[in-house]
């Protein structure tokens, strides 16, 4: 169990123009692996290979700033620049771990309550009176702002308006640890799961990666949190739980979007696989009086 109440995931997908790019991009993993155990504090990560030109990785994080000073770091740093010659497409994707969860990941159990996101307006009348009236002008940054004049990035109009792009999808990621020989065999009870997955309209998109002998995820974005639910509430993954004591599950919120995953936007309607967000709800999430 971790002592943080607000964990938050990143997941990275990365597309590779071609399968020559492979060995550049193990090598390239593999330093940021070792910079992430040696150099920060991160929670748990995992680098997965989904195929010879896709790769993945997962990392959890007790603070925003933990995660901003591994990613300005130099394994990290140097790689980005080749980006541009080596991928695709490249998706990333904030997310919150969610209530919705089963065993655990390395040890740990992620799963956290409802988010809440509380605004600024709950604590009118309970700032200083000269904070409250230069703050009158400034709506905006009054939203943002707690009683005692801190400001919370999560209550921001950025992120506020970043959740509300996402649409209400939700996400959802199942890991098996198992022993190093029965990693085809988990394998193929992942891919099994997925395609039960592809029978369900609401799924978006799913990926089935190993992240090292014995370690094999997937990983499935739905329109909805309804689609979630009933993956990991469905006979499939009950009969996996039984079958695999090394089971975790968990439901993931998405909160900041960046990239696409071959098409795929969470945050606009530009395909006709995209999640269509109603202009009310992001004029919503700008309005300082919510």
């Amino acid at each position: 169990m971790t002592d943080s109440e607000d964990l938050f995931a990143v997941t990275t997908r990365s597309k590779l123009r071609g399968w020559w790019f492979f060995p550049q991009m193990m090598i390239a993993s593999m330093r940021i692996r070792r910079q992430l155990k040696r150099d920060t504090q991160v929670v748990g990560w995992a680098s997965i290979v989904a195929s010879p030109s896709e790769f993945w990785t997962i990392s959890v994080w007790n603070t925003r700033h933990d995660m901003q000073e591994f990613m300005r770091s130099g394994a990290h740093d140097e790689i980005m620049w080749l980006f541009s010659k080596w991928l695709r497409s490249f998706w990333l994707m904030r997310w919150r771990p969610g209530p919705n969860e089963s065993g655990k990941w390395k040890g740990m159990t992620l799963g956290q309550g409802e988010p809440d996101y509380p605004g600024a307006a709950a604590a009118n009348g309970k700032r200083d009176a000269l904070l409250e009236k230069a703050l009158e002008h400034l709506p905006k940054l009054k939203q943002a702002m707690a009683a005692d004049g801190s400001v919370n990035y999560d209550t921001t109009v950025f992120a506020r308006r970043r959740r509300a792009e996402a649409g209400g999808a939700g996400g959802a990621i199942v890991h098996i640890h198992t022993d190093p020989l029965k990693t085809v065999e988990a394998v193929m009870a992942m891919r099994a799961l997925r395609k039960e997955c592809e029978g369900d309209e609401a799924m978006l998109r799913a990926a089935v990666g190993v992240s090292r002998p014995g370690d094999v995820y997937l990983l499935a974005v739905w329109r909805d949190r309804d689609g979630v639910d009933r993956l990991l509430s469905s006979p499939q993954v009950r009969d996996m739980k039984a079958k695999w004591p090394g089971f975790w599950s968990n439901e993931w919120l998405p909160e900041n979007e960046f990239g696409h995953w071959d098409g795929l936007r969470l945050r606009r309607a530009r395909t006709r696989y995209a999640i269509n967000v109603p202009q009310a709800a992001l004029d919503l999430a700008e309005d300082p009086t919510h």
